[in-house]
């Protein structure tokens, strides 16, 4: 049987492997029965079953959708919100809902604070939660978390599903092992990995839903869901999609159903393409201005994607995050209000609340990194998986010949190495001189090969420093002057070297454009080992299989101290997997890794079965072996032979490539990529004017789905190979999360330091709360991006573009005196020295993230703007671990550019280091619909020519 369907059926099943640091065992919480031994009980008795007694005694079971719809499945979620949550009537709506804006933008009245807090122990114990030294079970909150939290509280009294999901459910617990910020294929491509690996239902919610090839990645997935389902023989998937596309039926019916012959035209696939599935589609718009904006992906009520980004493609750097834990419970509630039809027909798990993964004793055990049977896909973790298995069978062949030489006395165990050492010679001189022949004629090929490598090496390290070796007619690697065949490093114009051990130091000026100087870059590599030329590992921009003169004992002990942790070393943390796996482990020249990746695997742990041919063993490949085909991705799952210029022998004639662990995008046609792309050739010709390969390769990746194509500008240096799409969160414990926005708390209670990044900023509240904050003292950092939906902000009562709300904020708190805690920055593609327009559609940041003092972060949907926080549709969250608060953090830094080169002055205004302004550079006019118009016209004349 296919592995996969192993995989996706192990979701199912109860893991039985033996804890590790990746699989930790956790006490159990209090909310919702997450943690109840039952599976098959009803909804209010697991729920109740799960309640701890204490002095107050057990809560009651809380209402949610979920549980009406499973007591009364004939019926539409319409008549289950009317019926649990009915609402009063409209004058007294109206004086709610005045009291409840006063309470959130001004903040809690002390009478409010007080009758929040009586009721806070029932708050926290229905969440979960607890306070610092508060007694019973739960996950501590911190104070900040806590008082965000309440604030948001009284928008419940005037509407109970104002947080889009049942207020009993508004404060849940949650793990969080993966977020994802990168381009929108990476996060696709994981919006694949989960959906194919459904067992009874997939819901889908999106704003744009726009053929590209984002649907084609989803549809692929499920045409490949349909196919397993229909191999095993289990009954049909149900599949829900719901997007916003204005139509004349929205203003009778704001949740219009859509039928097979429309939504086939949007490339959602036929029925009849997919009989393993039940499809249904509700288009949802309320006139005017009641945009659905919420954007997420729900599986088999066991995982939550929550993302930034819509259905489409657009060259936009974007937010994923994985959720597991209680609040996928949350968010189906949230799913159900969305969905407000009758559901035909219904969710298989709509009478099956969230079950954590148990191990073999009944303890909840949250899987992390390639033990999630999620992420097998992730090509870091295959990688560490993989190295892991070959580090186990190295060690385990070393343990069983010391055993056989301890089971001798001293003398037998001498002359047995004796024999060993000799066993060898005399095995060489006994070949005949045929095979004499056949080595010595190999070696000469090896030596001219290995001779060919080197100088192509010499190329690539000479196009690194500056010069020009092995120029020759015709080619078009020019002179050492010519910044595109040039590695460029700012050091005060010094740069500083390390190649073969020794240490150069030579002058190399910048030619690049309004470069401003940062001395803090680093000198030499930060991700490879300096050893010889490219040390005991494979180099960024190798493809040949370049041998070092290290043993492959030295190999394995490298990688065994970076990534066993299972008693042979020291543990992994998040960073030292993810950067050790992903930029140094390779492929071994003398291990078939393809027989140790297809391995099949028990669920949760690493230990192959035992493979048709016997134990895992290592095999060395003759040197004049042909190369094996790439395993290729398919949208199916099958690993295809690939016989690109990519795959097999080099063009040369020498060894085989080496392959690298990373998944990118196929832009020229526009279709995934293999899951192991090979690094580009040596002899491939970077075209004119495109920088080193190392930028070319960064800019093609940031091109997907981009108007016109940019290239990039910014020097080279190995801070490019920081850019990592996937952030593998370090093992943790459940922590407090919140369905909620609580954006203008946040700037209310932070007491240092308050960052948001957001496409466009203008609601009048949160552009009050940044002044607030910056009255108090507090520091305030803000990543917007530059002309975003210019044209809209614009409009009457919209609050203007992010240049004119910087403009004013910096104007008003420099008459205050508070403009040093005001920090802006326009957002800087990590190829580019400067921020692009994005009307222009090349570089765009479409990230919605707030944190707050480094211990509360707010992540989802919702926008800064006007049309975000009074009229569209939006789910964020809010989560309290200063660990996954840091490492989100680290990463949004790392791939991009924006503090770097970003930042505007004291005055609003940013300048390069040539005191060169936006405006020179055509990228801004100051704002305004008439200066959008107005670039727009420069940019269609300019593609015009």
């Amino acid at each position: 049987m296919d592995n996969r369907a192993l995989d996706s059926r192990a979701l199912d099943q109860v893991p039985h492997a033996p804890t590790t640091p990746d699989e930790t065992v956790y006490p159990p919480t209090m909310r919702n029965g997450s943690t109840s031994s039952a599976h098959n009980h009803s909804t209010a008795v697991t729920q109740s079953a799960s309640q701890e007694k204490d002095d107050a005694g057990p809560l009651p079971p809380p209402k949610t959708l979920a549980g009406y719809m499973a007591e009364n499945p004939n019926k539409s979620v319409a008549s289950a919100m009317a019926d649990l949550f009915p609402k009063s009537e409209p004058f007294s709506r109206f004086t709610t809902r005045l009291h409840a804006k006063h309470s959130v933008i001004k903040g809690l009245t002390e009478k409010e604070l007080v009758l929040l807090e009586s009721q806070g122990p029932e708050i926290r114990r229905r969440a979960g939660w607890k306070l610092k030294g508060e007694e019973g079970d739960g996950v501590q909150v911190s104070e900040l978390f806590w008082k965000m939290y309440l604030s948001c509280l009284p928008t419940i009294e005037r509407d109970p599903l104002a947080g889009y999901t049942s207020p009993d459910l508004l404060g849940s617990t949650t793990t969080m092992p993966l977020s994802i910020i990168s381009l929108i294929p990476d996060i696709m491509k994981h919006y694949r990995d989960v959906i194919v690996r459904a067992q009874h239902e997939v819901f889908l919610a999106t704003n744009y839903w726009q053929p590209s090839d984002s649907v084609n990645t989803v549809t692929e997935s499920l045409k490949e869901l349909s196919a397993r389902v229909q191999k095993e023989g289990r009954p049909k998937v149900v599949v829900k999609v719901m997007y916003d596309r204005g139509s004349w039926e929205h203003l009778w019916n704001a949740h219009a159903p859509v039928q097979p012959s429309v939504y086939t035209k949007l490339d959602l696939p036929d029925p009849k393409d997919v009989p393993g599935l039940h499809i249904q589609v509700i288009n949802f718009h309320k006139v005017l201005l009641g945009t659905f904006h919420v954007k997420f992906l729900i599986v088999d009520r066991k995982v939550v994607l929550l993302n930034s980004c819509n259905i489409q493609d657009r060259p936009n750097l974007e937010m994923m995050t994985h959720l597991e834990g209680p609040v996928v419970d949350s968010f189906y509630d949230v799913a159900l209000h969305c969905w407000y039809n009758k559901l035909e027909p219904p969710l298989p798990c709509v009478t099956k609340p969230y079950e954590p993964p148990r191990d073999a004793d009944g303890n909840v055990r949250y899987l992390f990194r390639d033990h999630n049977p999620y992420f097998r896909e992730i090509e870091v973790l295959k990688a560490a998986r993989a190295a892991r298995k070959l580090l186990r069978a190295q060690t385990q062949q070393i343990d069983d010949e010391n055993r056989d030489l301890d089971a001798h006395p001293t003398y037998d165990r001498l002359m047995e190495s004796i024999r060993s050492a000799m066993a060898g010679p005399r095995q060489t001189f006994a070949h005949n001189k045929e095979e004499l022949a056949n080595r010595f004629a190999h070696g000469r090929a090896e030596v001219a090969h290995r001779g060919s490598t080197a100088m192509k090496e010499m190329r690539a390290y000479g196009e690194r420093i500056g010069m020009n070796f092995g120029s020759r007619p015709g080619s078009r690697r020019t002179s050492m002057t010519d910044p595109d065949n040039r590695y460029h490093y700012r050091d005060e114009e010094t740069a500083t070297i390390t190649a073969t051990n020794k240490l150069i130091t030579k002058p190399v000026p910048s030619d690049a454009p309004t470069s401003p100087r940062l001395s803090e870059f680093p000198v030499k590599s930060q991700t490879y080992s300096q050893t010889g030329h490219n040390g005991p590992f494979h180099h960024e921009d190798d493809d040949t299989t370049t041998t070092v003169n290290s043993s492959r004992r030295q190999s394995f002990h490298s990688a065994h101290e970076a990534l066993s942790h299972d008693g042979h070393g020291p543990p992994m943390t998040a960073e030292y997997n993810e950067r050790i796996i992903s930029e140094r482990m390779v492929e071994s020249p003398d291990v078939d890794l393809k027989a140790v990746e297809e391995t099949p695997e028990r669920e949760g742990q690493d230990d192959p079965f035992p493979t048709p041919n016997g134990p895992l063993v290592s095999k060395s490949l003759p040197a004049d072996r042909p190369s094996a085909p790439f395993p290729k991705y398919s949208p199916f799952g099958d690993e295809t032979a690939s016989n690109s210029a990519h795959g097999g022998m080099m063009a040369n004639g020498g060894a085989t490539p080496r392959r690298s662990f990373h998944w990118q995008d196929d832009l020229q046609s526009g279709s995934q990529s293999p899951l192991y792309m090979p690094r580009m050739s040596m002899d491939e010709e970077v075209p004119p004017g495109r920088g080193t390969r190392r930028m070319f390769k960064l800019s093609k990746r940031f091109n997907a789905g981009a108007l016109s194509d940019a290239w990039a500008t910014v020097e080279d240096s190995d801070e490019l190979d920081n850019f990592r799409a996937h952030r593998i969160h370090a093992p943790h414990a459940p922590f407090p999360i919140a369905m909620n926005a609580a954006w203008l708390a946040g700037c209310r209670y932070a007491q240092h330091k308050v960052f948001i990044q957001t496409p466009t900023f203008n609601a009048r509240p949160l552009v009050r709360a940044v002044k607030h904050a910056c009255r108090r003292g507090v520091e305030v950092i803000l990543f917007l991006d530059l002309g975003f939906n210019d044209m809209a902000e614009s409009i009457m009562f919209q609050g203007g573009t992010n240049e004119q709300v910087v403009d004013r904020l910096y104007k008003k708190l420099s008459k205050e005196g508070n403009s040093q805690y005001l920090k802006v920055y326009w957002y800087t593609s990590k190829d580019q020295i400067r921020p692009l327009n994005a009307i222009i559609k090349q570089r765009n940041c479409h990230i919605k993230f707030a944190a707050y003092d480094d211990e509360v972060m707010i992540m989802g949907n919702a926008n800064g703007d006007t049309q975000s926080v009074f009229h569209s549709g939006e789910v964020n969250i809010m989560i309290d671990n200063k660990q996954v608060v840091a490492e989100v953090m680290d990463t949004l830094m790392s791939n991009q550019n924006t503090l770097q080169y970003g930042g505007v002055q004291a005055d609003g205004v940013w300048r390069d280091g040539e005191n060169k302004t936006l405006a020179h550079y055509g990228a801004t006019g100051g704002g305004g619909f008439l200066s959008g118009v107005k670039a727009f016209i420069r940019f269609a004349k300019t593609a015009a020519k």
